[in-house]
């Protein structure tokens, strides 16, 4: 398992946080960001998870793929479940419910 800084770095930078200011938030310090930022350090477990929580995503979105690349996921897409697979006809939500009938 290895984190891709780059997706560490521009999340915390579209909060709108810099490096120190987010290092403080996280409860590490501000080299050791930069190095994980950077590549030249791997996080520890407990150093990853408070970096995740103060960035508000999950461990996952800032794990690289195995050849390195970073996984395809989105910030900010609010994990609604209403995805493709809980869709009907022409895009509209399926229901439990039956369709209503006229009489």
């Amino acid at each position: 398992m290895k984190t891709n800084g780059s997706l560490i770095r521009r999340r915390r930078i579209e909060l709108g946080h810099g490096m120190n200011r987010f290092a403080v938030l996280a409860g590490i310090s501000g080299a050791a960001l930069s190095r994980i930022e950077n590549g030249q350090r791997q996080p520890r477990p407990e150093t990853l998870k408070k970096i995740t929580d103060a960035l508000g995503c999950l461990i996952t979105e800032v794990i690289a793929e195995e050849d390195g690349t970073a996984p395809k996921v989105q910030f900010g897409a609010p994990a609604t479940g209403d995805d493709e697979a809980t869709r009907g006809p022409a895009g509209s939500p399926q229901s439990s419910k039956s369709a209503p009938t006229s009489k």
